[in-house]
């Protein structure tokens, strides 16, 4: 029998990264601007003698130990070496756009230009039938707009060796990957659901999941809350795994409590028998060993000689654990003296499951180019709670600058680089030139957009990024430092984000307090952008309790027209929900502190209605501290706990465990930690209110979203800016109370919009809301609905003693 060879394709830039030695050396990239970098490539090119032939794309097979290695990219140029007017060879040009001088990039750096010169040489020369071939790395100076060129000959020999030698690294990795592919297979094959049962409908989606991931298509999907959607979705993804294929599964989620119940389900399946391995993904702020400095080795232990040390920590680790979560990998990091957050991202290679927010897909600037920007597309991404994404989006496509940070910066500098203080002043002056025109709209209203891009700020920022990245480069432990870096990544991301800069975007200046300016590049739509993120991966499953209106996110999700939509049906007996609106209270905005009364004693008509749990949520942290003041004086005797503005992970377990014990009710805020993500079955949460539609805060934000949807003749901009997406709040919201088949409980909605049919066609079709209008009817309501559970089970309980 003959067995086929696996194919497996690397781009020339994968093949680099992955035989890197020496130091984490981020100042020496070429950071400022993707743009400038292709301008910078393109002089060069247009410099070169008649015949040179730029951005020409090589490829090249390998057939080793079983696999058949396509390894391809794009050569930045080649031409013809002339000595005396007659043809004396051909030279390859690699080009780096740098900000240095070329004397003080490190020695690893420069070992990993020449790799990939020789990589794309041998390329080259196999494929014209070159004995020899100059390689030339030429650096072009972006500011001093020179050029430095390092040249050397080599042998088509000598090349091939190189690509032998780099391929036979990858080749053992593949040898590794393999086998612990083969011991996953064989624990997967036949794996019984690791809960013995499956929630009602939870197989209906698992097998909807499982399809979608087998024809390499998407999938939106709206599963009611309980149903338990994460092992509904990890579970199927991961039989899924075709090496190959697919390689990997990506579950993305906004908030880090539903990335801990895809760790835990992960250990679940473990523990059923599956051999996957898991890691989980982590912001660089939150896991580094050094906050606030530079990674590279000047700065930080952690990052000189990281590649070094780097195969043997791997090996060492993954010989010991399947599963990599935050505290793991900080221990795995010190015991090796290694960066955390890049020892993650390393670990993720050799992953099935990598756990982690949904930037690592989406964001332009910081998605995981290593698994994207190769010739594969071998990911599987489960996208959770994907209501949040548009907004999220949003964010992540959007950049701003504020002109009191520069400000900051010049005051702390002092007597810093005279080079870096001017670029700071021209940054500041820049902003003022912008808003120079806008003046008197913005004097009055305390905000200006336009369509057009910050042309002259773009430039400013620019000259601040080279004269920073100097700066940085450089010893020193003045106090400056840490803003230094803040606002240099904040005006980078501004450059990156405007180079993508379409007519989903707008320009706008916002007038903060202490006569801040802010500035920004706002994606209003971010519907492309998520297409883009969408692209990167082999197939993609969105998944959330509210995903209605259909047609709203048919047109903001950015998934593809062929893109399937399933609804899942609440399997739950409706009659374990009752919900109230309390239709006679207007919380609107400006109404509302006349209704903190009426809330208080709705709460308390909430908590005298049954003994338990309960939590009240609001649309802000002002509204909040207004009503529970009134509560603490009228009901003292109630136990309660409220949500504050700023909670360590500690304060909100904390927070969460008050209800594994004696009654009390919570205060929270809709849209927050505690509204999403959280598992209180049973008898830990009975009931919750849900003060107002959700809104959000008026602003020129949502405005210009309504706006813009207007004109581009959607004709619901209020329901796009402000209205769908405070629904989406309520409902994740409610949808705390039931968990399970077995949970009963109550919602109550207040607020006197929701009697409008634009609010009501909005809610669950398994909701049978009752709308009261007065408190003596929501107690009536209330008492009714516990007084009928009651009934029902002393009626079946009657049964089973007579059967």
């Amino acid at each position: 029998m003959t067995v086929s060879a696996r194919k497996v394709s690397f781009s020339v830039g994968q093949l680099v990264e992955m035989c890197r030695r020496g130091d984490i050396n981020f100042r020496f990239s070429s950071r400022s601007s993707a743009q400038e970098g292709i301008q910078g490539h393109q002089h060069v090119q247009r410099s070169r003698e008649k015949g040179y032939v730029p951005e020409y794309r090589v490829s090249h097979e390998v057939h080793s130990e079983g696999y058949e290695i396509n390894v391809s990219g794009r050569i930045d140029g080649y031409g013809e070496l002339v000595s005396h007017g007659q043809a004396a060879g051909c030279y390859l040009d690699e080009i780096k756009t740098v900000r240095v001088a070329v004397s003080v990039i490190p020695e690893d750096v420069m070992n990993s230009f020449w790799l990939q010169a020789k990589l794309y040489g041998f390329m080259l020369a196999s494929e014209r039938g070159l004995d020899s071939l100059t390689l030339r790395l030429c650096f072009y100076h972006l500011d001093e707009k020179t050029e430095t060129i390092i040249e050397e000959a080599f042998s088509r020999q000598e090349l091939a060796e190189v690509f032998v030698d780099s391929l036979l690294e990858i080749v053992h990795r593949l040898e590794r990957q393999s086998d612990w592919e083969q011991v996953r297979k064989a624990s997967l094959e036949g794996l019984a659901f690791p809960y013995g049962s499956y929630r009602p409908g939870q197989r209906d989606m698992s097998v909807a999941v499982y399809r979608t991931i087998s024809k390499n298509s998407q999938l939106v999907m709206q599963a009611p809350t309980g149903i338990g959607k994460t092992m509904g979705t990890i579970f199927p993804a991961m039989l899924s795994l075709r090496p190959g294929e697919v390689n990997r599964v990506f579950y993305l989620s906004a908030k880090t409590s539903t990335q801990q119940l895809a760790e835990r389900c992960s250990t679940d399946m473990i523990k059923a028998g599956a051999r996957i391995r898991t890691v989980t993904l982590t912001a660089k702020e939150k896991v580094c060993f050094n906050p606030g400095e530079p990674c590279d080795p000047d700065h930080c232990g952690y990052a000189k000689g990281y590649y070094d040390r780097l195969p043997e920590a791997i090996d060492a680790l993954l010989s010991e654990n399947d599963q990599f979560n935050r505290p793991a990998i900080e221990a795995g990091a010190e015991d090796f003296q290694l960066c955390p957050f890049e020892l993650g991202l390393d670990l993720a290679r050799f992953s099935d499951l990598i756990i982690g927010d949904y930037n690592y897909v989406f964001d332009p600037v910081v998605y995981l180019r290593r698994f994207f920007d190769g010739n594969e597309c071998d990911s599987i991404g489960l996208v959770d709670e994907a209501h949040n994404l548009v907004d999220r989006g949003r964010d992540m496509f959007s950049a701003s600058v504020s002109k009191a940070r520069f400000l900051e910066l010049a005051r702390d500098l002092k007597k810093g680089g005279v080079a870096l203080s001017r670029e700071v002043g021209r940054v500041n002056r820049s902003i003022l030139a912008w808003r120079k025109p806008h003046q008197p709209g913005f004097d009055d209203v305390g905000y200006a957009f336009s369509v057009e891009l910050p042309t002259l700020l773009l430039n400013a920022l620019q000259r601040f990024c080279a004269a920073a990245e100097d700066v940085l480069k450089q010893e020193g432990s003045e106090s400056w430092r840490e803003t230094l870096l803040d606002v240099y990544f904040d005006a980078l991301r501004f450059v990156r984000t405007s180079e993508d800069y379409a007519d989903d975007y707008l320009t706008l200046a916002v007038k903060r307090r202490d006569r801040d300016i802010v500035l920004k590049l706002y994606c209003v739509d971010p519907s492309r952008k998520l297409g883009e993120g969408f692209k990167r991966l082999a197939s993609s499953v969105c998944f959330s309790a509210t995903m209605t209106p259909q047609a709203y996110f048919q047109q903001m999700l950015g998934t593809a027209d062929e893109c399937d939509w399933y609804r899942l049906s609440s399997p739950f007996d409706p009659a374990n929900l009752h919900v109230t609106i309390a239709g006679y209270v207007d919380t609107s905005y400006r109404a509302r502190t006349d209704s903190i009364a009426e809330v208080v004693e709705i709460v308390r008509l909430l908590i005298e209605s049954r003994k338990g749990n309960f939590i009240v949520f609001f649309p802000s942290y002002a509204y909040l501290e207004l009503v529970y003041a009134a509560f603490i004086e009228t009901c003292p005797d109630v136990a309660v706990i409220k949500q504050e503005r700023l909670m360590t992970e500690e304060d909100r377990q904390a927070f969460l465990q008050r209800f594994q014990n004696s009654p009390v009710c919570g205060f929270a805020v809709m849209g927050g930690v505690f509204s999403e993500g959280v598992d209180l079955k049973g008898k830990q949460l009975i009931g919750a209110a849900v003060v107002g539609v959700g809104l959000p805060q008026l602003g020129i934000d949502r405005d210009l979203i309504r706006d813009y949807f207007e004109e581009a003749g959607v004709e619901r901009g209020f329901e796009y800016a402000y209205q769908y997406p405070g629904m989406i709040r309520v409902l994740q919201t409610a949808g705390r109370v039931i968990r399970s088949e077995t949970d009963q409980g109550v919602v109550c909605l207040i607020d006197r919009r929701y009697r409008q049919g634009r609010y009501l066609e909005l809610l669950p079709a398994e909701w049978q809301p009752q709308t009261v209008n007065s408190h003596e009817q929501l107690r009536m309501s209330l008492n009714g609905f516990w007084q009928q559970l009651e009934s029902d089970l002393t009626g079946e309980a009657l049964q089973i003693d007579t059967g």
